[in-house]
C-alpha cells in the first residue's frame, strides 16, 4: 500500500480522486467527517415556528398572520412562482475532496439529501433547504465534475418554491456552500 498525499494509505487513502457517491460514502474517513458535521448542525428556527412564535406574541393580529401567510404559499405554489440563484465555482482539489465537502457542508447545514444522481466524471446531490424566518425551505441542487487531468468543477442551484422574493435565502446558501468547500477543517 502507498501513501496518498493525505497521509492515509490503501483503499481509504485512494478517495480523494473517487467521483461515485457509494464508494465514497462508505469510506470510513468520509464517513466520519459526515458524522462529525452531522453531529454539529443546528436546524434554524422554521417559518412556520417563527409565525406562530409571532402569532402568540400578538394574538388578535397573530392568528389572521398565519392564515394569510398559507394561503400565500398555497397561491405561489400554484403560480409556479419560485425564486432562486446559481453559482459555479472550480476549486483546486480533486473530485473526491469536493464531493465530501459538499456532502460534509450540507450535514453541517441541516440539508437532507434527497436525490443522487451518478454521472461518468462526479454526480448530482439535490438536497432540501430547511425551512426558516425567511423563507419556507426550497431545494438545492449541486453538481460537481471532473476528471484525473482536468479541474473540478461546482455548479449550485438554489429554488425557493411559491415565493417571489427569498430575502437572501437563495444567495447566502450559495455563499455558505462555497465557503465551505474551502474551508480546511470540513473534510
Amino acid at each position: 500500500m502507498r501513501p496518498n498525499n493525505d497521509g492515509a494509505s490503501g483503499a481509504d487513502g485512494d478517495w480523494a480522486h473517487e467521483h461515485r457517491y457509494r464508494t465514497l460514502v462508505a469510506t470510513p474517513a468520509v464517513r466520519a467527517a459526515l458524522h462529525r458535521n452531522a453531529a454539529r448542525a443546528r436546524l434554524p428556527l422554521s417559518a412556520e415556528e417563527f409565525l406562530s412564535r409571532a402569532a402568540s406574541v400578538t394574538p388578535l393580529v397573530g392568528r389572521p398572520m398565519l392564515d394569510g401567510a398559507a394561503r400565500g404559499r398555497r397561491l405561489g405554489l400554484a403560480l409556479r412562482l419560485r425564486t432562486g440563484r446559481t453559482r459555479e465555482a472550480e476549486p483546486a482539489a480533486p473530485v473526491g475532496r469536493v464531493i465530501a465537502a459538499v456532502l460534509c457542508s450540507l450535514a453541517l447545514r441541516a440539508q437532507v439529501i434527497r436525490a443522487v444522481a451518478q454521472h461518468e466524471d462526479g454526480c448530482t446531490l439535490t438536497a432540501d433547504i430547511p425551512s426558516d424566518a425567511r423563507a419556507f425551505g426550497g431545494v438545492l441542487e449541486v453538481t460537481v465534475t471532473g476528471g484525473p487531468a482536468g479541474p473540478t468543477s461546482v455548479r449550485a442551484k438554489a429554488e425557493i418554491p411559491g415565493q417571489l422574493v427569498d430575502w437572501g435565502r437563495s444567495r447566502q446558501t450559495l455563499d455558505t456552500l462555497v465557503a465551505d468547500l474551502h474551508a480546511p477543517d470540513l473534510v
